[in-house]
């Protein structure tokens, strides 16, 4: 995570670690924001390991805060989902699939970072190679 933290400041992107002051400051299903405040809204609400912080430090060591990699590889959206593991993790996770209406598209930017993250809140960051 430290690494992590350390490019996102020498990349002068300091700002992105920034943590909201509530919840309240988020709808809730964090939805209509840009990538980078639906991450935050999603950290915020589900509460993973590591927060805020650690949700943008994998987003960033995933994608380089990107919203869809680059398509030689079979890796899908921020949180470079292959497509299997959207699914099983999609299914598995049923109350935040129904509450924040996820989309079972992998490409779907919101509900590809709203489900990495309530993942890593219900079970760990474990699935990211960066965590």
């Amino acid at each position: 995570m430290l690494r992590c933290l350390k490019a996102l400041i020498l990349a002068g992107l300091v700002t992105l670690i920034s943590v909201p002051a509530s919840a309240g400051e988020f709808n809730a299903e964090c939805r209509g924001y840009s990538p980078e405040e639906t991450v935050r809204c999603a950290a915020v609400k589900q509460e993973p390991p590591g927060g805020v912080r650690e949700a943008l430090a994998v987003w960033n060591c995933e994608s380089g805060f990107g919203v869809e990699g680059y398509h030689t590889d079979p890796y899908h959206g921020p949180f470079q989902y292959l497509r299997s593991t959207y699914a099983t993790q999609f299914w598995t996770l049923e109350d935040v699939r129904g509450w924040f209406e996820l989309s079972p598209d992998v490409h779907d930017v919101r509900s590809n970072i709203v489900l990495a993250v309530a993942w890593a809140a219900h079970y760990s960051w474990a699935p990211w190679d960066c965590a």
